[in-house]
């Protein structure tokens, strides 16, 4: 069937009653049935489907959720919001034939959605591969699984890519929380639920929970559990491959920046260790979605939140110690700034492959203004806010459009006091040197019908300054360890 009939016959009876027919044959015709029943739900009711907030699982996703679930304790299997099925059809075919007739033959999987049409394609297409004769033994429950009323098995382990959608009102039938109260986010709920009522989960979200501060009752409620969170961001690449149908402006791209969160619940052990921001081309999705790779850029750290560290350090094994010797080497910019200091710094508030400072007052939309006392000052933190340490930064509590005022102000800064005078004379020539070249660097790019002034500095500069700040906090590696932070695929420095 191709699409145009699809959506020919959508119009002629209706969507319940053409996959009512698909499945009455057998679904021979459907190859992905999770992207087939979006593009459907769009085409009847575009608003309905933005709102609903639904992005069906990849099945190379799927797979490497499947990996990681495999893993996890939990005697009753559990796909919450199970939409059609990429998930729980990827476990089950992890397994085996056997081994998954087995599980739904004793009554172990518990399917669960609100979508009556999506769980109905979820279990015709499990039953079209193991058997109709199972179809009994599948608890396939239509249900808000948010409501009071409903809860998972016990001795139970979950999957789930649940929708993401603000929520506008709590419903009277779920239990009112913090987390649901603060977040207002839909799958911060049902992540809290999962958490609370299950042994060990797999869970695809987007990766906002990690730091916005609206999600922090979700992240400390997180310190009771144990696990690992794998971060992506969306450029080049983008885990939902694909695109959204039902869009109502030009970008059709689905670009959730997502984190897939492994809770494993190991004795011994409170905290989750996270990835570094993950990037990639498209074209090495098949390369990057194996869990031996993705399993080496998860830090080796279980991070506790508290009021010390309140978000989620996205600081993959590579980078754990020089992280440790900056921050303990660091005092917060806020420290070094004066409300009336004569010595101005403007930093563009979006960032993408690096980060800059100038003291030219860029002609720009969005940038963030920071006043020093004394010239001295002012120079070395010109150099920090250029450098890769600057950057870094923002891609490990944030990484998403925009570098908050808030953010930068909290930017530890290496002490000025461990500089050596040789370093410090060094810092203070590059200084003069960038400043008086800065109308020579200028860029534009066209931004919400305006141009937007930046400035793009040759490489040479951050090299030379990364070197010399690594050395002050006692790292005996140049500025080529941070070419994977500004790279645009995790694997460039590999292949080279």
């Amino acid at each position: 069937m191709t699409i145009e009939k699809y959506i020919e016959e959508i119009d002629k009876d209706g969507l319940e009653n053409v996959w009512d027919s698909i499945i009455k044959n057998g679904l021979s015709e459907v190859q992905n049935a999770g992207e087939l029943y979006e593009i459907g739900l769009a085409h009847i009711n575009k608003k309905e489907k933005k709102e609903s907030g639904k992005y069906f699982t990849p099945f190379d996703v799927a797979d490497v959720m499947s990996d990681w679930f495999d893993g996890l304790k939990g005697e009753n299997v559990c796909d919450v919001c199970c939409g059609t099925g990429n998930l729980i059809l990827s476990y089950l075919n992890k397994i085996g034939y056997t081994a998954a007739r087995d599980l739904i033959a004793k009554g172990h999987l518990y399917l669960y959605d609100k979508d009556a049409l999506a769980l109905k394609i979820c279990v015709a297409l499990i039953c079209k591969k193991y058997g109709n004769d199972l179809g009994p033994q599948i608890h396939s429950i239509v249900c808000d699984f948010l409501d009071k009323s409903i809860s998972l098995p016990e001795s139970c382990k979950v999957i789930s890519n649940p929708p993401y959608f603000k929520i506008s009102k709590i419903d009277k039938n779920w239990q009112e929380t913090e987390i649901l109260r603060k977040s207002k986010e839909f799958y911060a709920a049902i992540m809290e639920k999962i958490l609370n009522e299950s042994k060990s989960s797999v869970v695809i979200t987007p990766y906002s929970f990690l730091g916005s501060e609206k999600f922090l009752p979700l992240r400390k409620k997180m310190n009771l559990y144990n696990g690992f969170i794998v971060a992506f961001d969306n450029v080049p690449g983008n885990i939902f491959a694909g695109k959204k149908h039902g869009v109502f402006n030009s970008n059709s791209t689905n670009s959730v920046r997502a984190a897939i969160t492994v809770t494993e619940n190991r004795s011994n052990v409170s905290g989750y260790r996270c990835s570094n921001l993950i990037r990639f081309k498209n074209e090495e999705r098949k390369k990057l979605l194996k869990t031996n790779i993705l399993n080496r850029f998860v830090g080796t750290t279980y991070q506790i939140i508290d009021s010390t560290h309140a978000k989620y350090c996205k600081c993959g094994p590579i980078f754990e110690n020089i992280y440790k010797k900056w921050t303990k080497n660091s005092i917060e910019l806020k420290t070094l700034l004066s409300v009336d200091g004569e010595f101005n710094l403007y930093v563009p508030n979006t960032c993408r492959y690096y980060t800059v400072a100038s003291v030219k007052e860029l002609n720009r939309t969005g940038k963030i203004r920071l006043a020093f006392s004394d010239s001295d000052t002012s120079k070395i933190v010109y150099c920090f806010l250029n450098s890769s340490f600057c950057y870094w930064y923002w891609r490990l509590f944030d990484g998403g459009i925009t570098y908050t005022a808030s953010l930068l102000k909290s930017l530890p800064i290496i002490d000025p006091a461990l500089l050596q005078p040789e370093d410090k004379t060094r810092l203070l020539k590059i200084t003069d040197e960038m400043q008086k070249s800065e109308d020579k660097y200028l860029v534009y790019k066209k931004n919400a019908g305006s141009m937007q002034e930046n400035i793009k500095f040759p490489d040479k500069y951050r090299t030379e300054i990364n070197d010399v700040f690594l050395k002050a906090i006692g790292v005996d590696k140049n500025s080529s360890i941070f070419n994977e932070i500004h790279a645009n695929s995790v694997f460039s420095e590999q292949d080279k």
